[in-house]
This record gives structure tokens, sequence and C-alpha cells, in this order.
């Protein structure tokens, strides 16, 4: 398995901790980039309290923040939200066109990816 699928192309990643508060404050960016801030409410509201999840436990189980986003939205609506997560972790826009990977894209490495680009689990260790 390679660790980089789904990254832009020249990322390779210095080893720097994740701060779990950035990862926070990139995900509230990206939700209200997508929904703007009255909108971003209402999608946290749902997320606490149809999926018992904030942006705290999404930014340390990204796997839950997409089962939840992907039942509410469609995965349509997710690919929408995802990209725009993307584009705040990978600090560029992603084109229409690079669908594929948008898909592919783990959000467990971009969230790693934060501060200096150093791949971490959200746990803080390396991988």
């Amino acid at each position: 398995m390679n660790p980089f699928q789904g990254l832009p192309a020249g990322l390779s990643g210095s080893r720097q901790k994740s701060d779990p508060a950035d990862v926070v404050a990139k995900l509230d960016s990206a939700l209200t980039a997508v929904f703007n801030e009255d909108g971003k409410r209402t999608v946290l509201y749902y997320l606490a309290n149809k999926y018992s999840l904030s942006l705290e436990q999404a930014s340390v189980d990204p796997s839950k923040l997409e089962k939840a986003l992907s039942h509410l939205l469609g995965e349509i609506g997710w690919m929408v939200v995802k990209r725009a997560i993307l584009e705040q972790f990978w600090d560029r826009k992603i084109p229409v066109d690079e669908v594929k990977s948008v898909e592919r894209a783990s959000l467990q490495q971009a969230f790693g990816f934060v501060r200096g680009l150093g791949l971490f689990t959200p746990s803080g260790t390396a991988l």
C-alpha cells in the first residue's frame, strides 16, 4: 500500500506532529466554505445529535466523519465536502477533473499533513 496515495504531486512530508486544534480549525473552515456559517451550524447540529460526533472527535477519527457525512449528504454531497476538506489540508484548489484523487484520498493521511505536512496518525505517532 502506498501511504502517499491520493496526495498531490510533490508532497513527501517532513516529520512534525499534527496539532489537533489545527485539524479542527481546518475542518471548520472547510465546512464554512461549503455551507456558509448558518449551514455549517446546521450540519454540526446533525453530526452531534444524530451521529454523536463533534469536530474534535472527527479530527481523531476521520472515518466516523466520512460515514456520518456520507449518510447525511449522500455520496455526491460527501465528495463536495471532502474536496473542500482536502483543499484546506493540501493548501491548494483541487481541479474539478481530479475526482479520482478526491475519492482515493485518505482523510487520516490528510489530517496528518497539518503543520509541515508530516505524516502522522491521529494519535500523533509516525506511520
